[in-house]
């Protein structure tokens, strides 16, 4: 063995012991399960590797595989970063503007990446991936083997250049097998509209800078031409721009908690609605779906819990916590999750996601949650090329939302708040 996998060996083991050290000193571990005995069997494990793998083992690579398997097994946004991979962390976004528009996370039983939904307009919307695909390999590298930040390197590059994927679908028994060429992403600005004279629509894509300026503007614009209630749209919409989830849910709430960050080590920090800030107290309904995620959760959340608007859709996402890049000394780093996004009530966002107040499956959230009506039909709807359309000509989601403003319950629910 070499000095330089011995130094990684002694490393590791030391990284090792300390964390068992701190659990048991914190009471953390039990009797049976304690640290000491994962780290027993960690030391054993290594040994029989050492000693009777096949070929003599690269322990470099036996150590970036454990901490990151360590990281990794906490959530999908944390992971260990090589000197190299956080080189590259730092700047790859710089690196060629292009990239093919997916919201991503990575699967939980089996590991691969999954498509939360394609950026509407993106390189991967109009190549065909859609909501709820698994991505087994990106340009043959196992989506299993490589964390969401070695995703994100594998798909940025330069723009017109290609990029091939693998994909799982349900309802097929053979993969996808596509190429998408990168493209600088634009962001479709939020997009509104004036139903039978007397309903405001806004559709907002991604929560990115500004979001809720251009927002506000709108509002403002829809009230004045006359729209005495509110549809807002937050289907197929994400971005981790969380501060903009709050002030657009500032803009229709001038009371309330409109969410709060706690951790372990990071003291409770609340959102309050600014009166100041708000400027519409318009009957609201919001539409969210699985592809609801991140900032958009944030504005469900608010507006159901402080009673503010009904839900109308199906279950968000869940993705709503907070990362913080801690570098290391021999220039490696970790990305780990810091604190998790509450709602006012305390209910943590993270895995659970919103509930809608009325649930109405819609197209491909229909295919996603309903296993047992699935027919040939449907599938074969859902397999061919397009982007995420409704697999019925009408909007049920809509045409409820429509429904419930249409009724004297809305109006009510708004005088409660």
């Amino acid at each position: 063995m070499n000095y330089r996998n011995k130094f990684l060996l002694i490393v590791l083991s030391a990284f090792l012991v300390f964390y068992a050290v701190v659990g048991g000193l914190l009471g953390r571990a039990s009797a049976k399960e304690g640290a000491y005995t994962q780290l027993s069997i960690f030391n054993e494990v290594l040994s029989k590797i050492r000693n009777s793998y096949v070929e003599d083992p690269n322990l470099s690579e036996v150590m970036h595989g454990a901490l990151r398997g360590l990281l990794e097994s906490l959530d999908p946004y944390s992971t260990f970063l090589t000197a190299d991979e956080y080189s590259r962390y730092k700047k790859y976004k710089t690196n060629g503007n292009g990239d093919i528009g997916l919201e991503l996370s990575k699967e939980k039983v089996l590991g691969y990446v999954y498509v939360i939904h394609p950026i509407e307009g993106g390189p991967g919307e109009k190549a065909g991936v859609k909501a709820g695909d698994v991505i087994e390999s990106i340009e043959e590298f196992s989506t299993r083997d490589i964390s969401l930040v070695q995703v994100g390197y594998l798909l940025t590059g330069n723009i017109g250049s290609p990029v091939k994927l693998k994909i799982l679908r349900r309802g097929r028994t053979e993969p996808l097998e596509m190429t998408v060429h990168r493209d600088q992403i634009k962001i479709p600005p939020v997009k509104t509209n004036l139903i039978d004279s007397k309903i405001g629509y806004l559709k907002i894509y991604r929560f990115t800078p500004g979001t809720s300026e251009e927002v506000r503007t709108k509002l403002q614009h829809l009230t004045k031409s006359g729209a005495g209630k509110i549809i807002l749209d937050l289907r197929h919409c994400a971005g981790d721009e969380f501060e903009e989830g709050v002030k657009v849910a500032n803009l229709f709430l001038d009371h309330g908690i409109i969410t709060y960050t706690q951790g372990q080590k990071s003291p409770k920090r609340e959102f309050v609605a600014d009166p100041s800030k708000s400027i519409c107290k318009l009957p609201l309904v919001i539409l969210q779906n699985y592809g609801s995620a991140s900032a958009a959760e944030i504005v469900s959340a608010a507006v159901k819990e402080n009673r503010r608007g009904e839900i109308v859709g199906v279950r968000s996402f869940g993705k709503a916590s907070l990362q913080k890049l801690f570098p290391l000394e021999n220039d490696s780093a970790i990305l780990i999750s810091i604190a998790k996004f509450y709602s006012q009530s305390g209910k943590v966002i993270q895995n659970n996601g919103i509930a809608p107040d009325y649930e109405v499956r819609d197209g491909v959230d229909a295919f996603q949650g309903d296993v047992d009506s699935e027919d040939e039909e449907d599938s074969q709807r859902d397999n061919a090329p397009g982007t995420n359309k409704p697999a019925s000509e009408e909007d049920l989601q809509l045409k409820k939302a429509i429904e419930l403003l249409s009724s004297s319950r809305a109006s009510e629910s708004q005088k409660a708040a």
